[in-house]
């Protein structure tokens, strides 16, 4: 059964609020199933609630505006389902399926979050503004062609699903702060293809912030612009990551840069690929292939560590996390730098089994003797950055690891083959900088 949005009193190109109109629309199409339709207009809306067995469709020219009224926006808490051990809880959304089942949200229009009441003050951050699309405890989910923009925090958070396919998806997310472009978080048998993800902050992020680990995700074809990470694990990792596949991906600055201490003009992304596992859960059997990375201050940056941030109170976990089987190929960066790629563990727990193979990276070196950490402390509770490793004080002194191209401490397994490194300024740091590693090739 399809219904246009019409059939139920909205009305575009006004300051009218559809919200109801739409999500009557919804739950009279829930109860055969069928498709929603929104056709060619602006149609403002606050918070509307899927149901399962339910496409929205957006047609070519329509858009989906966000209020900016936090009350259209009404809280509804997912903490109390058990599936989050973090306080990373949007609890406010524009477009929310919770506990449902083969649903969509589908077409060529747009759904803009207007930033998602940006002239407001919420009592909380991020977390107190709202996603435009969110997902939670949900099965067969499918999101596909649409345009996204402007999120109030996250543009999609995919929170402890199954069976999800998001393809062909344009994400601009500039319209508000702490940006992200896609988070998908706990949830399992995810196909991510033929994205375009410009954000604010990171592009494409992987989170277990409950029991739930991320596992059997496929990313390929997509473009990924930031002005912080484009491919990012963690930083939360309660549940862990495992058997995910990342490939044929682009990586460079956003298109719009946001100026930042010590880049006026807006700085390269921080990493190409970030793999941080630092609130424990174990991270294996990750598979990185055919990166080409623009733009960075690292392409490579893998951390294992034991900062257990963000717990909602009560929760007293503080396993140590662990990181093995990572693979890592056919990499090309250029502009790079003046970080190198690094992969550390701790003493107590190295990270095992680590190939690299058939990378070729341009670094930009020139840095002088005084910039140069004579000494690298581990720092394995601090946050999870390329710049950690040295503390508040030398961050400040902007000193770096004693390594132009590669930093590795406490690997086990190391497999390193077929790289070209090189490094477009004279610079009287090592290529390469070992310190308890072992190596699997003898």
């Amino acid at each position: 059964m399809d219904q246009l949005i019409t059939s139920f009193g909205a009305c575009a190109d006004s300051d009218f609020k559809n919200t109801q109109a739409i999500q009557q629309a919804i739950d009279e199409v829930a109860k055969a199933g069928g498709r929603v339709i929104v056709p060619p207009g602006v149609w403002r809306t606050g918070m509307l609630q899927l149901r399962s067995h339910v496409e929205l469709h957006l047609q070519r020219g329509a858009v989906l505006l966000g209020t900016n009224d936090p009350e259209d926006y009404p809280s509804v808490d997912v903490v109390e389902k058990g599936i989050l051990q973090s306080r990373r809880a949007f609890d406010r959304r524009m477009i929310f399926g919770c506990e449902v089942e083969d649903v969509a949200v589908t077409g060529p229009g747009t759904i803009d979050g207007n930033g998602g009441c940006a002239d407001t003050e919420f009592s909380r951050g991020a977390e107190g503004r709202p996603n435009n699309i969110q997902f939670v405890a949900s099965r067969r989910v499918t999101v596909e062609g649409l345009h996204l923009r402007c999120a109030g925090s996250w543009m999609m958070q995919v929170l402890a699903c199954e069976d999800v396919s998001l393809s062909g998806l344009r994400i601009w997310n500039h319209g508000n702060k702490t940006n992200d472009g896609m988070d998908i978080d706990g949830s399992r048998d995810v196909r991510i293809q033929n994205c375009s993800i410009d954000s604010h902050d990171d592009a494409l992020v992987f989170k277990s912030t409950g029991p739930k680990s991320c596992r059997e995700i496929v990313v390929s074809n997509c473009t990924l612009r930031s002005n912080c990470h484009g491919i990012k694990f963690g930083t939360e990792s309660v549940g862990g990551f495992e058997n995910i596949r990342v490939a044929n991906c682009l990586i460079g600055r956003s298109r719009k840069p946001s100026p930042m201490a010590g880049y006026p003009q807006g700085r390269p992304s921080i990493t190409g690929c970030a793999l941080e596992c630092t609130d424990g859960g174990t991270m294996r059997n990750i598979s990185i292939s055919g990166l080409v990375v623009e733009e960075a201050l690292a392409p490579i940056f893998i951390k294992l560590g034991n900062r257990h941030d963000r717990r909602i109170p009560g929760e007293d976990f503080q396993g140590t996390g662990k990181i093995e089987n990572i693979h890592i190929d056919n990499i090309l960066a250029r502009q790079v730098g003046p970080f190198c790629c690094s992969v550390t563990g701790m003493p107590e727990e190295p990270i095992r089994g680590v190939q690299l193979s058939n990378l070729q990276i341009s670094f930009e070196g020139g840095l002088v003797p005084e910039k140069i950490l004579s000494e690298v402390p581990e720092n394995n509770a601090d946050y999870p950055e390329i710049n950690m490793f040295g503390g508040q004080v030398a961050k400040k002194a902007g000193k770096v690891l004693p390594a132009w191209g590669f930093f590795f401490r406490h690997v086990q397994g190391l497999s390193v083959q077929n790289c070209q490194l090189t490094c477009r300024k004279p610079d009287p740091r090592s290529m390469i900088v070992k310190d308890q590693v072992t190596s699997a090739d003898g």
